[in-house]
């Protein structure tokens, strides 16, 4: 028995639109206790039947880097809960891998363009529920203007808070990169955010998107110049006509950006204290790692200090002392392979540019358990093979 193309494609737009919806548990929404079970858990079981009903070429055969990544950091997981404490975020790395197989299965009997629509299909609502919502936080945003520190408090949809919320917005902007009007409007949509929320990594991961699209096979050679000649006017125009220092003190996320790496710079001010125990802490462990989970474990052990950050903004950084030497190869492996994929596409697939976006942001933040990334990795990986086997046929 084989199912039709339009019930994958209906799981594949509920999977990434909850997958998004990261805040909506089974006791309600907005709810952030990082230990509840979230909407898109459950809806992820639905996906079990089509292993049971095969697609037209069966089921795919994963790519050896992937799957030797997730069994290298279960196993090494395994063997250091047996020294270090047991962390319930290797369930996350296995979500995290099944996630992976929906989207390289489901991507086998859809094609690219059905792919793309129905990711662009669900991307879009997801910014209509964003810039919605804002209107309600009207009152907070306006507290927030008046006297800004940090960030507003404003609820996301997203784990995390408003910088994840600002990324993912600015990630899921790529995949528009093929509806040119659209894409300026979202990419538009998503600094205005960024800036409403303060969030310095919003604006960063918007604008390397563009930078993306701009050398990707999508943009014509007019658009470049396009884009070229009003980025030199948009530049003459600041060097004659705004005062920066002045704007940088009305526009409080432009003075985020101003106080980067100062005394004043709480964010980076706390990752520098959790980071000057790291290299005692990855020693200790003779560079083998503690296990999933267990960074900021590792940290406070050595440090003697309870941190409220969860992992160390840095997934590299995380994955080396997580999983040891073995784990970090292994995932750089991975960046490598895909990498070279996306470089060959000429970045012409949009989720592409999502990925390698990642691959940068990683350095500032993430922890490698992102479901959501692992589904757009996925995607990604048999799209591209399909384009080998169809150029094979030919």
């Amino acid at each position: 028995m084989r199912l039709t193309v339009n019930t994958f494609s209906l799981f594949l737009f509920l999977f990434f639109l909850f997958l998004n919806l990261q805040t909506l548990t089974l006791t309600g929404f907005m709810v952030v206790e990082e230990s509840s079970v979230k909407f898109y858990h459950i809806f992820s079981l639905f996906f079990l039947p089509l292993l049971f009903l095969k697609p037209k070429n069966g089921i795919p055969k994963i790519p050896p880097f992937i799957f030797e990544y997730f069994v290298g950091i279960i196993v090494i997981s395994l063997l250091l809960f047996l020294v270090y404490p047991f962390n319930r975020l290797i369930v996350n790395h296995l979500f995290a891998f099944y996630a992976f197989f929906i989207g390289y299965y489901v991507a086998g009997p859809i094609t690219q363009e059905q792919v793309f629509s129905i990711l662009q299909k669900a991307a879009l609502l997801l910014f209509i529920v964003i810039v919605g919502k804002l209107f309600f936080h009207i009152p907070e945003i306006q507290r927030f203007m008046k006297a800004p520190d940090g960030h507003p408090d404003i609820y996301t949809i997203y784990g995390g808070g408003t910088n994840l919320e600002a990324t993912w917005m600015g990630l899921n902007t790529a995949l528009f990169i093929n509806r040119k009007r659209l894409f300026y409007i979202l990419f538009a949509v998503t600094l205005a955010v960024s800036v409403i929320y303060a969030s310095r990594v919003g604006v960063v991961i918007t604008f390397l998107v563009a930078g993306f699209k701009f050398i990707s096979a999508t943009t014509s050679k007019q658009e470049r110049i396009a884009i070229i000649m009003l980025g030199l006017i948009a530049l003459l125009a600041f060097v004659l006509f705004i005062d920066l220092d002045n704007l940088a003190e009305k526009v409080y996320a432009l003075q985020r950006f101003t106080e980067f790496g100062s005394s004043s710079d709480k964010g980076l001010s706390g990752r520098f204290a959790m980071w000057r125990y790291y290299g005692t802490a990855l020693w200790d462990s003779k560079l083998l790692g503690y296990g999933a989970g267990n960074g900021i474990y590792a940290i406070e052990s050595i440090s003697r200090i309870d941190y409220q950050e969860d992992n160390l903004h840095n997934l590299y950084m995380q994955l080396l002392i997580e999983f040891g030497i073995i784990g970090l190869f292994l995932y750089l492996i991975v960046v490598y392979n895909i990498s070279i994929k996306a470089l060959k596409s000429r970045l012409s697939n949009p989720i592409a540019i999502i990925i390698m976006v990642y691959f940068i942001a990683s350095l500032i933040q993430f922890r490698g358990t992102d479901a959501l990334i692992w589904l757009f990795i996925g995607l990604f990986l048999k799209i591209e093979s399909n384009k080998v086997k169809l150029a094979g046929n030919e």
